[in-house]
C-alpha cells in the first residue's frame, strides 16, 4: 500500500504544481537509435483510451490507474522488454513514476527504450461510432516534442460501414505528417468482422495508404493461416495478443507458429496477455517468458522493479 499511495502522491502532485515535470523529464529521456534492426518486445498500454478496460477475465482491471502503471513499469524494468506503447496520459504518468522510484533507487525504466505514442483511440469500444477512429491522442509533432520513437495507428475497416471510409482519410493525413518528420509508424489493420481473408486484403490497403511506404510496420494478429497475412506485405511485422486472456504457455506457442512461417515476423506488441496473464504468472514473469521466445537463446530472469 506505501507503493500505491506514494505513486498517487506523486501523480497529484505533478497535475497540482508542476504540470511542466512529464515535458521536463522527456527531453532528458535517454533514446536509443538502432531499435528498428533488432527483434521487439514492446508492452501495449494504449486500451483504457478506447473505453476498454476488462483484462484477465476481470471487467475492471485495467480501470485501476496506479495498478496499471505499476504493472507497466515491472515489465519495462525487464532487460529484455524493449519499449512501451502509450497515450499521452500514460507516457507523462510513467516519466514521473520512473522519476519518483529512481529516488527509491530503481533503475531508469524508460532509458533506451522504445516508446511508441497512439494516434487515434476516438473510435470507442462498444458505441455507436466504434468504427469512427478519429486521432484523439498523439499528433506527429506531439510525438517530436515529447521525444517518443514512433507512432501507432488502428486502421479497421468494415466493407459495410460509412465510418471505416472517414477513418482511411484520418490515417492518410497522419502518414504523410508522419513522414514529414521522418518518424517510424506501426499500423495497426483489422478486418471486421476479423478474419484471414478480410485481414489479407487490409493489409494491402494499408501497405499502400499514404505516399511513402517507408519507416512503415505492421502490428497484425495472430490468425489463422497467418502466412497468407504474412505474404501480402514485404513491411516488417509485430504481433499482437488480440486482448484474451490466456496462458503465456500457449501464447509463446502462437508466437513462434507466426514466426516460423515468415522472416517479417520481427517481435511482438502486446498488452493485456502480458499485463495481466490468466496463468497466475505475474507480469514480469509473462514479459520474460514471451521475450525468450522472440529473442531465443536470450536467459534473462525477472529482475525487480523496486529495491526489496
Amino acid at each position: 500500500m506505501r507503493v500505491y499511495e506514494a505513486i498517487q502522491n506523486q501523480l497529484l502532485a505533478m497535475r497540482l504544481t508542476h504540470p511542466e515535470l512529464p515535458q521536463t523529464l522527456a527531453q532528458y529521456r535517454r533514446r536509443r537509435s538502432d531499435w528498428t534492426a533488432q527483434p521487439l518486445v514492446i508492452v501495449a498500454a494504449d486500451h483504457p483510451a478506447r473505453r476498454v478496460v476488462a483484462a484477465g477475465g476481470n471487467p475492471w482491471a485495467m480501470a485501476d490507474r496506479v495498478d496499471l502503471l505499476s504493472r507497466v513499469a515491472e515489465v519495462l524494468a525487464q532487460p529484455v522488454v524493449d519499449g512501451v506503447l502509450v497515450t499521452p496520459d500514460i507516457f507523462e504518468e510513467l516519466l514521473v513514476v520512473n522519476r519518483w522510484a529512481m529516488g527509491e533507487g530503481a533503475g531508469d525504466i524508460l532509458a533506451d527504450k522504445v516508446i511508441v505514442g497512439s494516434m487515434n483511440r476516438g473510435g470507442l469500444a462498444e458505441t455507436v461510432f466504434d468504427l469512427d477512429d478519429f486521432f484523439s491522442a498523439y499528433t506527429a509533432r506531439g510525438l517530436v516534442e515529447m521525444g517518443l520513437d514512433a507512432g501507432k495507428i488502428l486502421v479497421r475497416v468494415d466493407p459495410e460501414s460509412r465510418d471505416s471510409a472517414q477513418t482511411l482519410r484520418y490515417v492518410v493525413r497522419a502518414l504523410n505528417r508522419l513522414d514529414r518528420v521522418r518518424l517510424p509508424v506501426f499500423l495497426e489493420p483489422l478486418s471486421v468482422p476479423l478474419t484471414t481473408e478480410g485481414l489479407v486484403r487490409l493489409v494491402g490497403v494499408v501497405t499502400a495508404l499514404g505516399q511513402t511506404s517507408v519507416r512503415r510496420w505492421l502490428k497484425l494478429p495472430m490468425v489463422e493461416d497467418f502466412q497468407r497475412v504474412a505474404q501480402a506485405s514485404s513491411l516488417p511485422m509485430v504481433l499482437l495478443g488480440g486482448g484474451q486472456p490466456g496462458r503465456s504457455e500457449d501464447v509463446g506457442q502462437a508466437i513462434e507458429r507466426c514466426r516460423s512461417v515468415s522472416p517479417l515476423v520481427r517481435g511482438i506488441m502486446m498488452g493485456r496477455g502480458v499485463l495481466y496473464p490468466s496463468d497466475g504468472r505475474s507480469a514480469a514473469q509473462a514479459a520474460v517468458h514471451l521475450g525468450r521466445v522472440v529473442k531465443p537463446g536470450v536467459q534473462e530472469e525477472v529482475v525487480p522493479w523496486l529495491p526489496q
